[in-house]
C-alpha cells in the first residue's frame, strides 16, 4: 500500500515556443482549482514578481519545463494580482505551489526544490528516495508512527507499507523493518529499532542524505542542524554540478559522518556565494562553513576542485594553517596559536546567513 504515490506520473514535459511569461488571472486560477476538485488533476502554479531578479531567473527554467498540457501549469503576476497572492499567503517571490484534490476540495503543497527545468520535472514525475515499511498489520502503533513520519516528509520522499506476512518473509525481513531505497546511488539502508520515539525520524533524516547531494530549501535546515561543517560547492549548470558530485563522491563518502557535502545552485541561493566569502558569478567555487564556531573558509580560487586538492586543503584548514574569512569592515582576532586548539573572538554576526544558527552544537572536522 503506497501512502504517498508519485505526483503526475503521466505528465510528459516539452519545451514551449513562447518566450515569456503568460500569466493567468484570478478567474483562470479559480476555474483550475474547481476542475481539480472535480477531476483529481494536479496543477503547478508559480506566484512571481516579474520585476524581481529571482522571478526573472525562474522564467527561462519555467518555459523549458512547462508542459504542452497548459492547464497543468499556471503563473500569477503578484505585482498586478496582489490581492489574489495575499489570499494564498504568498510572502516571497517566486513561490511555487502544487494544487491537488482533497476531501475539502483541494489542497496545496509548496515546492521548495531546485528551480530548474529538470528539478521541476523531477518533483512531478520521479522519486529519488523511497521508504518501505515492512510492518505486520497487527503492529498498529508502529504503522501509526511510520505514517506520522511519512506525513512530515511527504513533500520530499515516497513512503509505502507492506503488511502481508508472506511478502515480508519473501524479502527475508522481519517485522517491523523500514528499508530506505536510494534510487540515485543504488544503496539500501534498513532500520528495525523502534524503542525510542525519535529513532525512526532520525533514521529517515539521515538515511535520505546522500554522500554529496544538492542543497534545497527542503533540506537546508536539516543539514545545518547536523552541526557538522558544511562543504558548499557552487556550479552554474546542472550538468556541472552533477559532474562535481560524481568527481567528489569518493571524498564525500569518506567523510560522510563528519562533513556535510553539498552542491549549490546559484539560482536557488543567489546570495550564498557572497555570504561564504566568494566572488559571485565565478564557477566552480567552494567554501567550508564551520558551524560550531561560525567560521567560513573560502576555497582558493584557481585551485582544482577535485578530491585530492580538496582533501589537502581541508587538512590545512583543520590544522590551522588557513585563516577563516573576515567580511569587509569586520575585525577578527584570535587568542593563542594558529593551531587547531585556538580560540577565536569573532566580531561577526552570522545571523544574516539564511537558516544558520549561531554556535550550533557539533564537532569540528575542519
Amino acid at each position: 500500500m503506497c501512502l504517498y504515490p508519485c505526483l503526475l506520473t503521466w505528465l510528459v514535459f516539452a519545451a514551449v515556443p513562447s518566450q515569456s511569461w503568460d500569466h493567468s488571472d484570478g478567474a483562470a486560477l479559480k476555474a483550475t482549482l474547481d476542475r481539480i476538485s472535480r477531476t483529481g488533476d494536479i496543477c503547478l502554479v508559480a506566484f512571481v514578481a516579474p520585476s524581481e531578479r529571482n522571478s526573472q531567473a525562474l522564467e527561462k527554467e519555467w518555459l523549458l519545463a512547462i508542459s504542452d498540457t497548459e492547464s497543468s501549469f499556471l503563473s500569477i503576476d503578484c505585482e498586478t494580482e496582489s490581492r489574489l497572492c495575499a489570499d494564498f499567503m504568498i510572502e516571497s517571490h517566486p513561490t511555487l505551489k502544487v494544487f491537488e484534490k482533497a476531501d475539502s476540495g483541494y489542497s496545496s503543497t509548496t515546492y521548495l526544490g531546485p528551480q530548474r527545468a529538470s528539478g521541476l520535472h523531477t518533483f512531478i514525475v520521479a522519486d529519488e528516495t523511497v521508504f518501505i515499511g515492512y510492518i505486520s498489520a497487527s503492529d498498529t502503533a508502529i504503522i501509526q508512527a511510520f505514517s506520522d513520519v511519512a506525513e512530515k516528509f511527504r513533500e520530499e520522499f515516497t513512503f509505502g507499507v507492506v503488511s502481508d506476512e508472506a511478502l515480508i518473509r519473501a524479502q527475508k525481513l522481519e517485522s517491523p523493518t523500514v528499508v530506505c531505497h536510494a534510487v540515485n546511488n543504488g544503496e539500501n539502508r534498513s532500520f528495525g529499532s523502534f524503542s525510542e520515539p525519535e529513532a525512526l525520524l532520525n533514521f529517515v533524516a539521515e538515511a535520505s542524505r546522500p554522500a554529496i547531494g544538492e542543497l534545497t530549501l527542503y533540506n537546508q535546515q536539516r543539514l545545518l542542524d547536523r552541526g557538522w561543517p558544511m562543504v558548499y560547492i557552487f556550479a552554474e549548470t546542472e550538468q556541472d554540478r552533477a559532474k562535481l558530485r560524481e568527481d567528489l563522491h569518493g571524498f564525500a563518502k569518506g567523510y560522510y559522518e563528519s562533513l556535510t557535502c553539498i552542491t549549490v545552485d546559484p539560482l536557488q541561493f543567489s546570495d550564498l556565494q557572497a555570504e561564504m566569502g566568494l566572488e559571485p558569478g565565478i564557477y566552480p567555487s567552494g567554501a567550508v562553513h564551520q558551524l560550531s564556531k561560525g567560521r567560513v573558509y573560502p576555497y582558493p580560487r584557481g585551485l582544482p576542485l577535485d578530491s585530492r586538492s580538496l582533501q589537502k586543503w581541508g587538512l590545512d584548514v583543520w590544522q590551522g594553517r588557513v585563516k577563516p574569512w573576515t567580511p569587509p569592515g569586520m575585525a577578527t582576532t584570535y587568542d593563542g596559536d594558529i593551531g587547531s586548539t585556538r580560540v577565536a573572538k569573532r566580531k561577526l554576526s552570522i545571523a544574516n546567513i539564511p537558516g544558520v544558527k549561531v554556535q550550533v552544537a557539533g564537532h569540528d572536522e575542519l
